[in-house]
């Protein structure tokens, strides 16, 4: 949208922080070494909130900056929910997304340093039942694969693999025990983004340890630390007070009115890649705790420097990206951080958060400045705390804004959300002439596959019915007929508002009629195919 020059700052430093509706900032009165512009990044912070603010309509930002084991800077922005107003301050719990991924990394560091587990830790030591794409490859990956691999990305799992059964209301244990249907690119030779896979590795720990993934979290890392506010459960974030509230968009488009998430998304499913919720406050003390060298206010060696720095290296090469630009390809992937290297050259861990039911949350560290800042908002994702900690690291360094942060975020934000909603062989309207479904009893009856489990076509007045996800729970939808076998599914969601537009398409042809599902066939990486369990009673008319 803009840079920022030292000319402008002086304008910046005379913004009223009243925009922030919350409790007043704190702002450290003593100079910065080694951070010769802290003094203005910070005093920048009111202006450039109020500005993403107004460009992406979220509601609530909370923010805090740490520098010296200090909190040098916290203050909320907004509201905490727009129905009843409440107003968000450096306390108020947000749903972190994966920023929760680098929290988890962390709490399996103290593991690792009290010699319970390590990062070469084999899963299936732990989790004799877990399994990889067996038949393919996975029999030896199967046994192989380690704590490392899943928070590093590189098990070979496709991107996001699991997250669809999730979304079809499958329990954990389903879910990761289907990860085996799923093909397998190379092993420890790929990335792809696997919430599920950061599961399997942190039940594997938890399994370990005798307890929950969240009493383990909370005994190991949060009660240490003193974040009294922030937990790896989600009753225990819907008991808290003073927590954020979710806001989407009301339609498809991302610029107009927003409305409340009725319903908080339940992350507990894949708790340690999404799930851990926290404030800005309680997020300064473990940023502290990692600028520290794994070290607590109190002088207690939390985790081992050397273990704390292997976790924020680089262990995995993300992709190269086409339209980012050359600066955004220095990137890397630790241990449930992201990991790469500032403008100038200095090594930077962090991770950013998205959740379509109404967060977004970005954080960043840079040991060699001993300067930490994290930025969550209560707002469908559009790039806003990834802009504000980019321009601020630069803004404390050079004090100059080196590139348009929010033209590259936000761009990148509203591609990845078209890409995800806007791309399907049935989008607009049906073709010309179109030819007529056969009669709708045919379709009707139970399909199934290993992966997605069963689906159930069934007729209801004129329309077909579809119901896929576990019994008494699960996703209904109706189909509309787009074209002779073909129908048109709108996978809405109550969340977000936003609308995926799938084909489904049915062969009678064969022995066994089938129902190829083109979501699902994404999103599974081929695995989109059900067959029915047997022909209906009455048979398909030939032409």
């Amino acid at each position: 949208m803009r840079k920022i020059n030292s000319v402008f700052l002086a304008a910046l430093v005379m913004v009223s922080s009243a925009f922030g509706d919350g409790d007043a900032a704190t702002i450290s009165p003593w100079p910065a070494p080694g951070v010769p512009y802290l003094d203005h990044a910070i005093a920048a912070i009111p202006a450039e909130i109020e500005t993403y603010m107004k460009a992406t309509h979220v509601p609530g930002v909370a923010i805090a900056v740490v520098h010296g084991g200090k909190v040098v800077y916290a203050q909320g922005f907004g509201v905490a929910n727009m129905d009843t107003g409440a107003k968000v301050d450096a306390d108020t719990v947000f749903q972190l997304a994966s920023i929760s991924k680098a929290l988890s990394s962390t709490v399996i560091s103290t593991q690792v340093t009290a010699g319970k587990a390590g990062w070469n830790t084999k899963i299936k030591d732990a989790l004799s039942w877990f399994a990889l794409a067996t038949g393919t490859g996975g029999d030896w990956v199967s046994g192989e694969v380690t704590l490392g691999d899943m928070y590093s990305h590189r098990s070979g799992l496709p991107d996001h693999g699991g997250d669809d059964l999730e979304g079809l209301g499958y329990d954990r244990q389903t879910i990761l025990e289907r990860l085996r249907y799923l093909p397998l690119t190379p092993f420890r030779a790929s990335y792809a983004y696997t919430n599920y896979g950061i599961m399997a590795a942190a039940q594997a720990v938890s399994h370990r340890a005798g307890k929950d993934w969240a009493l383990l979290a909370r005994d190991a890392l949060y009660a240490p630390l003193g974040m009294a506010r922030t937990t790896s459960s989600y009753q225990e974030f819907l008991a808290l007070p003073n927590r954020a509230s979710g806001h989407s968009p009301i339609d498809d488009k991302l610029d107009g009115a927003w409305r409340v998430t009725p319903v908080p998304f339940d992350s507990d499913r894949a708790t340690a890649a999404g799930g851990s919720t926290s404030s800005a406050n309680d997020l300064a003390k473990w940023m502290a705790m990692l600028l520290a060298d794994g070290k607590t206010p109190s002088g207690q060696q939390l985790i081992a420097p050397a273990v704390l720095n292997d976790s924020i290296s680089a262990h995995n090469v993300l992709p190269l990206s086409d339209d980012a630009g050359a600066a955004a390809n220095n990137n890397f992937y630790g241990y449930g951080f992201s990991a790469g290297q500032t403008s100038n050259g200095l090594k930077y861990a962090g991770h950013n958060g998205a959740l379509g039911q109404g967060f977004s949350t970005n954080f960043q560290v840079v040991p060699a400045l001993d300067l930490g800042i994290v930025v969550l908002t209560n707002g469908f994702p559009l790039g806003l705390p990834e802009t504000v900690v980019s321009e601020f690291i630069d803004l404390a360094q050079f004090g100059v804004v080196k590139a348009d942060y929010w033209e590259v975020n936000s761009k990148m934000f509203r591609g990845a959300i078209k890409a995800a909603f806007g791309s399907s062989s049935v989008s607009g309207n049906p073709p010309a002439g179109a030819r007529p479904a056969q009669p709708l009893a045919w379709y009707a009856g139970t399909y199934r596959n290993d992966y997605l489990g069963e689906a159930q076509v069934t007729v209801s007045g004129d329309a077909l019915q579809l119901h896929m996800g576990p019994a008494g729970g699960g996703k209904n939808w109706s189909l509309t007929h787009w074209d002779g076998d073909t129908f048109k599914l709108l996978l809405g969601t109550d969340d977000a508002r936003a609308t995926a537009v799938s084909a489904v398409r049915f062969d009678l042809s064969g022995p066994k009629a089938t129902l190829w599902l083109e979501y699902y066939d994404g999103t599974s990486k081929g695995r989109g195919t059900l067959s029915r369990a047997a022909w209906p009673a009455r048979r398909r008319r030939t032409a």
